[in-house]
């Protein structure tokens, strides 16, 4: 599979750099992070515009429009997967439990602990939200989550989770588990975006809207073990010039 990820980096005065910030320069003086599970389960119904927050046993999630300029605009959902109503014109995930958050039209969502300290992400149920409600026509793989953490000293990793097409019933959570070294590196801030993917397994982000996904049920826990080796980072590409992963410029 070939991922097309043609990079732009931000600008530092995004909201998005911002709030990467803010984590970085307080690490040092917060405690630890408490480990949780986070499952929306207490939101369902709620509607988030760009720069929106949720809140949740500890942690705090930040949601972003890509373009700075959609201040307000619709990023996404807490969905009630027990009522089809929320989803009626899109593919959503049919097999959700209670309560999902559903990331719109190429946003971005931030998470970090409420004191600012470290955390590791230890596994995630993910899901791609297509478009149209029809099921035909998405390809084996339909898109993929792409989660960045950032490091105290500002580098990061990324870890990309491909996401299932539909199934005869629609699309399906998955629960995934992250690589070793990503489920066991302490990070500040962690950043997760869609792409979308065609049937020739190329994906692009922030292309017309598409990159949509849905997750729950983020396992998350205090950040004890120990940062890996620098040869260990190199794997994941670390530079700031992959924030973004800016596929092309969105479409009219």
């Amino acid at each position: 599979m070939t991922r097309k990820s043609h990079t732009a980096l931000p600008s530092l005065t995004s909201p998005l750099a911002k709030f990467a910030a803010a984590a970085l320069s307080a690490v040092a003086l917060a405690a630890p992070a408490q480990g949780a599970t986070i499952t929306f389960n207490s939101g369902a119904g709620m509607l988030f515009g760009s720069g929106d927050t949720w809140q949740e046993s500890g942690y705090t999630m930040l949601m972003e429009a890509y373009d700075p300029a959609d201040v307000g605009s619709l990023v996404g959902a807490i969905v009630d997967s027990s009522d089809p109503g929320y989803c009626v014109a899109m593919a959503c995930p049919v097999n959700g439990d209670g309560a999902y958050y559903g990331a719109f039209n190429d946003s971005i969502v931030w998470l970090a602990a409420d004191n600012a300290s470290s955390f590791m992400m230890k596994s995630i149920d993910a899901s791609f939200i297509g478009l149209d409600a029809a099921l035909g026509g998405y390809p084996r793989y339909s898109g993929l989550l792409r989660m960045q953490g950032f490091l105290e000293d500002g580098s990061y990793l990324e870890q990309d989770l491909l996401l299932d097409g539909p199934g005869s019933s629609g699309f399906l959570f998955g629960r995934y588990s992250p690589f070793e070294t990503f489920a066991n590196t302490a990070f500040v801030a962690i950043a997760m975006f869609g792409f979308t993917c065609d049937d020739v397994g190329d994906c692009v982000a922030f292309d017309t809207n598409r990159g949509q996904f849905a997750i729950d049920n983020l396992v998350l826990e205090d950040a004890l073990a120990e940062v890996p080796e620098p040869a260990s980072l190199a794997i994941f590409g670390i530079g700031l010039a992959g924030l973004a992963a800016r596929a092309r410029r969105r479409q009219a």
